[in-house]
């Protein structure tokens, strides 16, 4: 990595790392180069296409069941070892950035999990937090949306709520990183009037298990 690169993602690291502090959320917009954004969505879509997605659940284990009225998004787990050049740009960051926030908030992320998301148009996830109630390994969501010219009136906001009963709506722009604490923040996405895609995505305090 060039040293001008390192310094700028250092500097846009610690940004992040400063917001997920003072609030639990951060926002950084155009994470990516808009080459591997558009690679990124077209490989999601071709999956989409293919049949390789699967209907969300909710929950984990026996608890674990797809609920219709909750959620309708599809989701395909990434798997790392089998990643594509456009996927190992998004790993690599990941992985820089998980390192970066274990040392700054002196936690251990062990690990990122993440899937391709699509939201058919009509579809929406009701009001939730992401940390499920059996297991607290989810440290942090993370978002990375990949909707090129999405504007007002396409649906599919991340409605975000405040301690005070607030929200506050953020729409799902190509490039658009989010992060908020997953046991900490009560979000939703409101109904896609387009298909919306984004890399989907948990920052896990432990060892992925073989």
């Amino acid at each position: 990595m060039h040293h001008d690169l390192s310094v700028t993602l250092n500097a846009i690291f610690d940004s992040i790392a400063q917001q997920l502090e003072a609030s639990g959320f951060s926002l950084i917009d155009q994470f990516l180069p808009f080459p591997i954004l558009d690679q990124l969505r077209e490989e999601a879509v071709f999956n989409f296409e293919n049949g390789t997605f699967k209907r969300a659940a909710i929950g984990k284990g026996i608890e674990k069941k797809s609920v219709v009225k909750i959620r309708g998004d599809r989701v395909k787990w990434l798997d790392k070892q089998l990643a594509t050049d456009s996927m190992k740009h998004y790993w690599s960051h990941m992985d820089e950035l998980r390192e970066y926030l274990s040392n700054y908030f002196r936690i251990h992320l062990e690990r990122t999990e993440a899937h391709f998301a699509m939201y058919p148009k009509g579809a929406f996830y009701a009001r939730h937090v992401d940390q499920f109630q059996v297991s607290s390994n989810r440290v942090f969501s993370v978002i990375l949306y990949l909707n090129p010219d999405w504007k007002t009136g396409d649906g599919g906001e991340l409605r975000v709520y405040d301690a005070n009963g607030g929200f506050s709506d953020y729409s799902p722009l190509h490039g658009r990183l989010i992060l908020f604490r997953s046991d900490l923040v009560e979000h939703e996405v409101l109904q896609a009037n387009l298909p919306r895609v984004s890399v989907t995505g948990w920052m896990r305090k432990d060892p992925l298990l073989v």
